[in-house]
């Protein structure tokens, strides 16, 4: 039998304590997530933010089942609904290896009922040396796959090239459809990403206050619009008056008293 030496030797699921999974064995897994009705789905991290930490909260009463540093990985690309094939993952993991070698990868199973992940396994452990580039090696033919080392972004369509103008009409249109109220704002990029400069946490990440969660607003929302032609005129005046600045394109909805829409419109 194998004895796990702990010293200096961290480990993760149960999986990882044997040598790595060949891809017939990985095949085997994945036939049986698709028999279960589970949606196969592979996540990547550095090996530096693999491991759950608590560097960046302060805890009164142990580790809590809450936030944790580390706890998600990043997504590549999107979870496999409907997958029937375990050749279809196993190419997506092939993919993914090329892109990231130095990374740890896993491929977890989510149930749509539970809504939970209820597998988790690696099927990639970094070897060593290497540096990192601002893009994706490979893996780019269906789906662009972002690179989270020194490349923040926003919302989904963040990840996404520029929109065009008519891009953005057409997202207008919808807002006003559903009877939204388009509303611009912007910040410069130094204010622009949500921080914990100003702010001392007791229970790790809250839904609360963090900084630089408000921008600042172009006017004001604009209530009654009914073309998408009003709004694409003031985000080319906000443009001209901030060409530095971030300009984000958001929607309220008077009925929940909430924004539920919000995307960039320039990238400075």
């Amino acid at each position: 039998m194998k004895v796990w030496n702990p010293i200096n030797n961290k480990k993760f699921e149960t999986f990882s304590y044997l040598p790595p999974l060949t891809d017939a064995q990985i095949a085997k897994q994945v036939d049986m997530i698709i028999a279960k009705g589970l949606s196969p789905c592979l996540e990547f991290a550095a090996p530096e933010n693999s491991f759950t930490a608590s560097d960046n909260t302060t805890r009164f009463s142990g580790s809590s089942a809450g936030y944790y540093d580390n706890r998600y990985w990043t997504m590549w690309k999107l979870p496999m609904f409907g997958c029937t094939d375990a050749s279809q993952v196993l190419r997506e993991i092939s993919e993914c290896r090329r892109a990231y070698p130095q990374c740890y990868v896993r491929l977890a199973a989510f149930d749509s009922i539970k809504q939970v992940q209820v597998i988790s396994f690696l099927v990639q452990r970094p070897a060593s040396g290497g540096g990192w580039g601002m893009a994706a090696v490979t893996g780019e033919k269906e789906m662009k796959v972002w690179n989270p080392i020194n490349n923040k972004k926003f919302e989904t369509f963040s990840y996404l090239p520029p929109l065009t103008d008519a891009q953005i009409a057409k997202q207008v249109d919808m807002i006003i459809a559903k009877g939204l109220s388009p509303c611009l704002e912007f910040a410069a990029p130094e204010n622009s990403f949500t921080a914990s400069d100003n702010t001392t946490r007791f229970s790790g990440s809250s839904a609360g206050y963090y900084d630089n969660r408000y921008w600042t607003m172009w006017k004001l929302p604009m209530f009654g619009c009914t073309d998408a032609s009003q709004v694409l005129r003031e985000i080319s005046e906000c443009r001209r008056a901030y060409p530095q600045c971030y300009v984000r394109l958001a929607a309220f909805d008077s009925i929940k008293q909430v924004q539920v829409i919000s995307f960039l419109v320039q990238r400075p």
